[in-house]
């Protein structure tokens, strides 16, 4: 070839004397450029149809291509590096209308996203919006409202207490028959109300596919949820509102949210936080709802709403509760009637027995506690104890101030909620107050074989691990007169878990005195002896982020079969020798 170009070149040195020859020559030139062009993509695609990817068929190209689109948290920019890689891959793509209907918030350049949603077709839609995308970039999306699948639109701005009224109102009049999926939130300290939204309604039109409807930070009519075939329900607020403020009376209405829920025996998910309303009617507090298929309640208001509604759902007892009660703070405190409700339900028709509780108890008010059903595996290291995600039951209690009725309520779960099988009790708590009757607390917990203790104010619940068979609370003085302990404990006091074997120790400082008992160092030495006494020893031990020295813990690993120390002897600026 370059062969054939030289000679024909200096051939055109003889020929090309006039200009007339000279543009001859030069189109010439130009066609054979064009040919060898087309002769390179020719033996370009050639080689491309030998490669063996391209020996499949159209079908699993397009499987493999949903599968790197669909792996990226991010993939409305990865898509398009498919089409730039060969012609048939680009065909390919490019008649997938479905490789081109998720929108993310980074979706926006208006071009860009037009020429997806040309790509999509009438494909169903997933979009995904956040409140900074731009009004022009939102309104493309509007008129694509009747093909879109799942529709998620998070912190939307307001101004003046309202919704961006270009926003809702392009998506307020437009029908959604293929709607499965909808969540909306609005970036809002206070509740906004559904009056300032077109309509007075989320959409134009029935929803016959809608399955899961979540909001959060708007107030509306429960009667606008649509009914029926609803799996997830999910309503938000940031705090409870007052029945008294005249915005929320459509949505303080009993009747409407057991109306809803009477009419939608499908949910599996249902989410109720500081949502519910606040008096109960006469005619409405005898119903009965049955959530047959409800699998996750989570539900969080005042103590009064909270049971209000707990006592009209008929459930499965394998039901996951996630409850979060706020005391309401009355003369009487009766915060302890939501467990005989709560025992009711783990105990029809099957008892849940559980084997692990998880305990928070702080200092402000507040007392957590999460029991599941599932035993705890051989111990590999402290942090891989994870029990709140697989707990049928979380409940919370908040702004209950006074100490003895945190303890109380501890105390009264302990007894009926089904808690003397459990084997593994994780305490965490931050409460300096050794007057605490820990063995009171757990004394029907006879089971329990592994203990994992958190933060300061556990000091108090060690020193009743340590109690014998029957607590040395009494000593004889001088002329063999009795005369009570430090510590004041009842003398009655019983050792708590004789079947403990486990204990886990963290962030706790081993220097720290204990009245009585010296320092805790001495006090956890005490307990490893005396139960290596009394023929019940620990068979592990563990001690992670503690103020310990490294000549303290070599001595408890003489003691302990399986000791194990994160070699960490200080926190908080501490450094021990």
């Amino acid at each position: 070839m370059f062969a054939r170009l030289k000679c024909e070149l200096d051939e055109f040195k003889y020929t090309i004397q006039t200009p007339k020859a000279r543009a001859a020559a030069l189109a010439t030139a130009d066609q054979d450029i064009d040919a060898a062009k087309h002769l390179v993509l020719s033996m370009l695609t050639l080689r491309n149809t030998l490669v063996p990817i391209s020996t499949l068929p159209a079908e699993i190209l397009a499987r493999i291509f949903h599968l790197f689109a669909f792996s990226k948290q991010h993939y409305s920019l990865d898509l398009v590096h498919v089409t730039h890689v060969y012609r048939r891959w680009r065909q390919i793509a490019l008649d997938d209308s479905t490789l081109w209907t998720h929108f993310s918030d980074l979706s926006k350049n208006k071009e860009w996203i037009a020429e997806r949603l040309s790509r999509a077709r009438n494909a169903p839609l997933v979009v995904e919006l956040n409140g900074s995308m731009g009004k022009d970039a939102f309104s493309l999306f509007s008129p694509h409202i009747s093909h879109t699948r799942e529709l998620y639109l998070h912190n939307l701005f307001f101004r003046v207490s309202e919704i961006d009224p270009e926003i809702v109102r392009k998506i307020g009049i437009q029908k959604a028959p293929v709607l499965e999926r909808f969540e909306l939130s609005v970036s809002s300290i206070s509740p906004i109300d559904i009056k300032h939204l077109s309509g007075h309604s989320f959409f134009k039109g029935p929803f016959p596919n809608l399955r899961i409807f979540c909001v959060s930070q708007i107030l509306f009519p429960w009667s606008l949820v649509p009914r029926g075939r609803l799996t997830q329900l999910a309503v938000t607020l940031e705090k409870e509102v007052l029945p008294s403020v005249p915005e929320v009376s459509s949505h303080d209405d009993w009747n409407e949210l057991i109306d809803l829920l009477v009419n939608c025996p499908a949910l599996e998910v249902l989410t109720l936080k500081k949502c519910l309303p606040t008096t109960l009617s006469e005619s409405s507090g005898g119903q009965t709802i049955h959530l047959p298929r409800l699998l996750w309640l989570c539900l969080d208001g005042s103590g009064s709403r909270v049971m209000n509604l707990l006592k009209m759902l008929k459930l499965s007892s394998s039901t996951m509760l996630r409850l979060t009660y706020r005391s309401e703070n009355t003369a009487t405190q009766e915060d302890h009637l939501i467990l005989p409700i709560l025992s009711a339900h783990f105990n029809d028709p099957t008892p849940v027995k559980f084997r692990t509780l998880t305990i928070n108890l702080d200092h402000v008010g507040y007392v957590g506690m999460a029991a599941s059903s599932l035993p705890i595996s051989p111990i590999t290291h402290t942090h891989v104890i994870q029990t709140d995600s697989d707990a049928e039951l979380c409940l919370s209690f908040h702004r209950v101030f006074e100490l003895n009725d945190r303890v109380d309520i501890l105390r009264r779960s302990c007894n009926l909620l089904f808690l003397s099988n459990i084997e593994f009790l994780s305490i965490s708590c931050d409460i300096l107050d050794s007057s605490i009757n820990w063995s009171k607390v757990f004394q029907h917990c006879t089971e329990v074989t592994t203990v994992k203790v958190y933060g300061c104010g556990t000091i108090g619940f060690l020193q009743a691990l340590t109690a014998s068979n029957r607590a040395d609370t009494t000593a004889c003085g001088k002329g063999g007169k009795k005369k009570r302990s430090n510590n004041g404990r009842d003398a009655q006091a019983q050792a708590i878990f004789p079947k403990l074997t486990s204990l886990l120790l963290e962030m706790l400082d081993f220097t720290d005195v204990v009245p009585g008992s010296g320092v805790l160092y001495d006090l956890v030495m005490s307990a490893v002896k005396r139960r290596k006494a009394i023929q019940t020893p620990l068979t592990a031990l563990c001690i992670d982020s503690c103020v310990i020295s490294e000549r303290q813990a070599k001595e408890l690993e003489k003691l302990v079969p399986d000791f194990r120390w994160d070699h960490f002897d200080g926190y908080y600026g501490y450094n021990l020798r």
